[in-house]
């Protein structure tokens, strides 16, 4: 009789991927450990860290293409990246001033996602423009940045959005009990963020699980083109085992009496869920090969080094970008979600 095969044969780890995957767990335990109170409390804490988090995610896409632009670039692209994350909040000044019943906090500002004409036109203008005064800025550097720049702040915007728009809905059914809510409050800092929570839940656990499985088992290249460490294995394993525990998050969740989002993710609409959570792990796929993409282009391991075995900000955001902007964008289709979406 031949020797007996395991189905599942486990690859074997070398000293280097057993350091690297050391290194990674401590630094994304220590990255959490920084993030979570912000994302806990919410409010100007918090959209002061999203703030810091565009400025650090600007700078490394600009820098990632290794020419020396000018500091016109950068102008722009802050200019750009702050008017498209900003655009809520100036929008809201009137009320700010005029009525100020009609206007309660940031999240009153962050209760919609918004793409304003105006400022894409202007956006392409001044990307255009930047090519007249920097000899090294290219036609395809401008369509580059431009997208990308874009992308980063509609990401982030989405973000904001998935973090206010509980608390916004929680807020307003408040008032029309004639209710006031204190500024610090059960809700607000804690239950509202298990929104966000299931959607970064979604986006990073597919890339530790997907991770995990193409090192163990993957065999299979996904598209070495692109993403030459990417398994068919890992991408499989990674999108039904983050399906499944986020489903389980939120299930579990409604069951005790604090659903993720009430109205949306709740055992009411289990259907929800289920489309939801399966989702997010594929358009995490996408957002990690698209970014994936840009580091091969420009031929590059990581976008920075400021995080310890996990590279920059973009390395760690590229899933989480397009996951909030899907979680956004269902959420506005299947919520009551005030006016958003393009605007002049």
């Amino acid at each position: 009789m031949g020797e007996h095969r395991p189905i599942f044969q486990p690859n074997e780890l070398s000293n280097d991927t057993a350091a690297s995957m050391k290194t990674r767990i401590i630094a994304g335990l220590t990255a959490i450990a920084i993030i979570l109170p912000f994302v806990m409390f919410g409010d100007w804490p918090f959209f002061g860290f999203m703030i810091l988090v565009l400025v650090f995610a600007i700078i490394e896409i600009i820098r990632c293409a290794k020419t020396k632009y000018s500091k016109v670039l950068y102008i722009v692209a802050f200019l750009l990246a702050f008017l498209i994350l900003f655009w809520n909040f100036f929008q809201d000044i009137p009320h700010m001033f005029k009525n100020t019943d009609q206007w309660s906090g940031i999240y009153d500002s962050y209760n919609r996602i918004s793409v304003s004409i105006t400022i894409m036109f202007i956006g392409i203008c001044l990307s255009s423009l930047t090519m007249l005064v920097d000899k090294n800025f290219t036609i395809m550097d401008a369509c580059f940045i431009f997208t990308t720049v874009v992308l980063i702040a509609l990401g982030l915007e989405s973000i904001l959005f998935i973090r206010y728009f509980p608390v916004y809905e929680y807020h307003q059914s408040l008032k029309l009990a004639g209710e006031t809510v204190p500024y610090i409050n059960g809700y607000d800092n804690c239950e509202s963020f298990l929104f966000l929570l299931y959607m970064a839940l979604g986006a990073c656990l597919n890339d530790a699980f997907a991770y995990f499985v193409g090192v163990f088992f993957g065999k299979h290249k996904m598209n070495p083109r692109v993403s030459p460490k990417k398994t068919w294995e890992g991408f499989f394993g990674g999108v039904i085992l983050t399906s499944a525990f986020i489903s389980g998050f939120a299930f579990i969740m409604s069951a005790v009496g604090h659903p993720v989002l009430n109205g949306l993710l709740d055992i009411k609409h289990w259907y929800h869920i289920v489309i939801l959570s399966t989702l997010i792990p594929l358009v995490s796929v996408l957002g990690d090969l698209v970014f994936s993409s840009i580091k091969r282009h420009y031929q590059i391991k990581d976008f920075s080094n400021l995080i310890p075995g996990h590279g920059g900000i973009l390395d760690r955001l590229d899933s989480i970008i397009f996951a909030a902007i899907t979680v956004a964008i269902y959420t506005s289709i299947f919520c009551d979600v005030p006016g958003g979406f393009i605007l002049p």
